[in-house]
């Protein structure tokens, strides 16, 4: 990968950033209907209740058709880091600093309630990038129906209670959600291919969500067998909300093949106020392990959260979180992160990973134009 990853361009950005002026360009949905991104974000990528809502819908207002927009939007992220980065023994194989992310994604409405959206990654954690959402979606009754019923197909993120990757502001995964037993190279972050089915309002009253596709791992080498299905049920009692998710599936592994699954409750409090706390239990069983090929094995992971909104430009968060299971045993850590925004579709973030054996520094500067 070339030396451009490097320190001269996160420095670059950040010195740049440091001078406050009007945003130069603004994603594509403010384009399409003529507002700022603080109307859907507090500091970016963190959604307040309307941008939970447009999301909810398919990228769509209802009942407003969006205007003419250029159709490419792009999400930059640089990251410098105390700890070694890339893929090599160790994590090394990259500088410290690095371009982690550049996104390119193009979106837009088809007829009145139907809404696409493809998102390409030019660059993931500083190595070549991928294609990471591609879907299309499309809101089956009026949008004055009752209970809203969605269909869903292509590549997208799961029906989780907190987002893996598109939302997350702190550098360091939710563990959980990147966790992975023995040689089951399943995860919640990264995306599945399939279909989806919504039925209810995920941010009022009670929400189900099912979602199929075939058994298959996004960059796994495994081969494609069965089905893997999840469902996800959601009940919004004003500033609670309470889920449910389950997801299963097999994969062949060794010469034998691991039935799955992966169960999983959350408590979200006041998820788009000043300060909201997030909390998500999860649980696995795997039929076959490597290192116990005759016996299944347990597994466990959890985290919780707490955000606070000083106001409109400056926010902390801090959460903890772990995983178990047999083979990698237990892991440990805490978060704690400082973010602001020197202007509205950017922002800048300094956060401290703290498990056992190491105290991480990264800090992180993320622009959207």
């Amino acid at each position: 990968m070339p030396r451009w990853i490097g320190p001269a361009a996160a420095l670059g950005l950040v010195v740049a950033l440091g001078i406050p002026r009007p945003a130069a360009a603004v994603p594509i949905f403010a384009h399409q209907y003529g507002v700022s991104c603080r109307k859907c974000h507090t500091v970016i990528p963190h959604l307040n209740a309307f941008g939970a809502a447009f999301l909810a819908n398919g990228d769509r207002i209802p009942g407003v058709a969006p205007g003419p927009a250029f159709p490419i939007a792009m999400k930059t992220n640089l990251v410098v880091s105390s700890a070694d980065q890339g893929p090599g023994p160790n994590g090394q194989g990259l500088p410290k600093a690095i371009v982690d992310e550049i996104e390119l994604f193009t979106a837009g409405a088809i007829g009145p309630r139907a809404s696409y959206l493809v998102e390409q990654y030019l660059v993931d954690g500083g190595e070549p990038g991928y294609l990471r959402d591609a879907w299309v979606t499309d809101r089956v009754n009026p949008w004055t129906a009752r209970v809203p019923v969605q269909v869903q197909a292509g590549s997208f993120t799961l029906p989780l209670p907190v987002d893996p990757e598109t939302f997350r502001e702190t550098y360091q995964d939710y563990t959980p959600y990147v966790q992975t037993v023995g040689a089951n190279p399943f995860d919640f972050k990264e995306p599945k291919t399939g279909g989806r089915i919504a039925a209810g309002d995920t941010s009022r009253g009670l929400s189900v969500q099912l979602f199929a596709g075939p058994g298959y791992d996004q960059r796994s080498s495994l081969a494609t067998i069965g089905t893997d299905v999840m469902e996800n049920v959601t009940d919004s009692l004003g500033p609670v909300a309470l889920a449910f998710y389950h997801y299963q599936g097999q994969r062949p592994i060794g010469g034998s093949v691991d039935a799955f699954t992966r169960t999983g409750y959350s408590v979200v409090y006041n998820g788009y106020a000043r300060w909201s706390s997030e909390t998500v239990l999860q649980t696995g069983w795997d039929s076959h392990c490597t290192t116990r090929p005759d016996e299944g094995c347990a597994s466990s992971g959890g985290f919780t959260q707490l955000r606070y909104a000083f106001d409109r430009r400056l926010f902390a968060e801090g959460r903890y979180e772990g995983t178990y299971d047999p083979i990698a045993g237990l892991a440990r850590d805490g978060v704690l992160l400082v973010g602001y925004a020197p202007i509205e579709s950017a922002r800048a973030t300094v956060e401290d990973v703290i498990s056992a054996q190491t105290s991480t520094f990264n800090a992180q500067v993320t622009v959207a134009l």
